[in-house]
């Protein structure tokens, strides 16, 4: 299992989150809803030191069972995630497979799918430069907007020189 190391500045809040992230890593799901019962909206106000919330960390970590548990709870999916402006679905499409996708509703899908960090790029710029062909899918048939270009005037498929081939092929097949 991949655990992400995040760096040695610890503040109460990030001691807090790595606790709680320990708990969920371990399955503690129990003790987790003692936590939310006292702090209901934890899901959506805690956030490690680099502004990452728990959900992202699940995908991060390809802890699905996390993920699943997580989603459970309230989701305040207009908050970005980090001071660069990705929303979860960056994540996902950057690290994540598409069961990820699956689990948000279609309203959740339509807010997010064409969200743009600070450098105007969509959950689709980070799949197609990770060559995530699932995901790219997935996200083309939901609506994702190919035609989107970043800061630097790419799409999707000129984001980055190592696009494969496959990467390349599933966005035209979206365009015919």
């Amino acid at each position: 299992m991949k655990l992400l190391n995040r760096g040695s500045s610890h503040t109460t809040s990030t001691t807090m989150f790595d606790n709680v992230w320990e708990i969920l890593r371990q399955k503690k799901f129990a003790k987790f809803e003692e936590i939310v019962h006292q702090k209901p909206n934890i899901v959506n106000s805690l956030r490690d030191g680099d502004g990452w919330t728990l959900l992202v960390w699940a995908v991060l970590n390809d802890r699905f069972d996390v993920f699943v548990h997580l989603m459970e709870y309230p989701q305040d999916f207009s908050l970005v995630s980090n001071v660069d402006g990705w929303n979860i679905l960056h994540y996902v499409g950057r690290h994540g497979t598409v069961r990820y996708l699956e689990k948000f509703g279609q309203q959740t899908i339509e807010i997010l799918i064409n969200g743009r960090n600070k450098q105007n790029n969509t959950p689709l710029h980070f799949a197609a430069r990770r060559n995530n062909h699932d995901v790219i899918r997935w996200l083309l048939a939901k609506g994702a907007d190919h035609e989107e270009k970043n800061e630097d005037g790419r799409r999707p498929d000129e984001r980055c020189d190592g696009c494969d081939g496959v990467t390349k092929e599933i966005i035209q097949s979206f365009l015919d």
